[in-house]
């Protein structure tokens, strides 16, 4: 079973859940996702007969009457499924998950797809989910973090022993013909990002920097949606510059958007191991990324891209007038990004290594059984 807290937006820990669950179920496995609100318009799940069943008390917020009643329908759903083993996602889905998974004798494997204590998060918030995870540890049979950074963090913040600590990085299928990537070279730089309008994403800190470079060529397109979408909108009209800015809404597939692109920029606050910028390297795009969490593990400052300090906008500014204004660089750096992925990040690899730990916590189980 995989538990996610929700699957009614597009986000990379959504997407990994859906390419785990598809790729099981076409190895014969049996396969249950088990969520919060659900949207499944987004997903190819419905095609892949795969069976989604929502909980709508299960949200990310604390909500002591909420989280009881989803701690109750997840149990009367696991005691139904009966699985194998929760493959748990997201810092919600992963407490309740866990501890349900302890009280029915269930193995559960959650993967960390960003701690919620990591650098960049709120004080409280930060010790909040801290003291949680410490909290749910003894439940858990193991943990995957999708970056290093996330696990040497969670070894030095004492949230679990090292031998339950697994780093498996993300990875996405690749493409069937690559040839059709070929990026056009175009006078106005066409920038893109995918992302969440949501914390800790940051569309308004690449605006602000975009904006003060009235002079360069460039354009932007925005993917994804959510609550800080229509301010920013607002914002890019009253600077006047709409026509340089394209609000696309959530899409299922970004491939053929990406290929239409010649820089890509992700600056969030804080960061896992983002998919977003996996798919923008799948598709030879130089990255602009903010320096957190794993994406060092995926940008190479000067080689495939360039990272920046989350707060210095002078540089970002600097970054992306090099990139916009050279397109000699940006060919270079965008093959740099697809060789990276090819090498470091494709999906086989992870999907193996996942289902392994998933197979691992279940003889574990068997064996004490015995």
């Amino acid at each position: 079973m995989q538990l996610i807290t929700r699957m009614d937006e597009v986000g990379g820990a959504q997407k990994h859940v859906e390419a785990l669950a598809i790729k099981l179920k076409q190895d014969a496995y049996e396969v249950t996702i088990v969520t919060g609100s659900y949207d499944p318009s987004l997903w190819r799940l419905q095609d892949e007969n795969i069976a989604v069943i929502s909980i709508p008390a299960m949200q990310r917020a604390i909500h002591l009457s909420k989280d009881i009643q989803a701690l109750w329908l997840l149990r009367s759903t696991l005691k139904i499924i009966k699985p194998d083993v929760i493959a748990a996602h997201s810092s919600k889905a992963g407490a309740i998950g866990r501890l349900i998974g302890r009280f029915l004798g269930i193995p559960t494997v959650f993967t960390a797809h960003s701690w919620s204590f990591t650098d960049g998060v709120p004080p409280k918030k930060k010790l909040m989910y801290c003291q949680l995870e410490k909290a749910v540890q003894p439940f858990t049979t193991k943990i995957i973090t999708v970056s290093e950074f996330d696990r040497q963090l969670a070894l030095t913040k004492s949230i679990a022993p090292a031998h339950k600590l697994m780093t498996i990085h993300n990875g996405i299928t690749q493409l069937a013909d690559p040839a059709t990537l070929s990026k056009n070279s175009l006078e106005c730089p066409l920038i893109m990002m995918v992302a969440r309008f949501e914390i800790p994403k940051r569309q308004d800190t690449l605006l602000e920097a975009l904006i003060e470079l009235p002079e360069v060529p460039w354009r932007i397109q925005f993917i994804g949606d959510g609550s800080l979408r229509p301010a920013l909108e607002k914002y890019v009209t009253d600077k006047g510059f709409a026509h340089r800015v394209t609000f696309l809404g959530n899409q299922t597939e970004v491939t053929e958007l990406l290929a239409n692109g010649q820089i890509f920029a992700l600056l969030s606050d804080w960061e896992g191991l983002p998919i977003a910028i996996i798919e923008a390297m799948r598709a030879g795009l130089p990255i602009i990324a903010t320096n957190v969490g794993g994406v060092s593990e995926l940008v190479t400052d000067t080689d495939n891209g360039f990272l920046i300090d989350r707060g210095d906008k002078e540089l970002l500014k600097q970054r992306l007038r090099q990139l916009l204004t050279d397109e000699t660089l940006c060919k270079k750096m965008g093959d740099a990004s697809e060789r990276c992925f090819l090498r470091n990040f494709t999906f086989s690899p992870m999907y193996q290594k996942t289902v392994e730990v998933y197979e691992q916590a279940v003889s574990k189980l068997s064996k004490k059984g015995d």
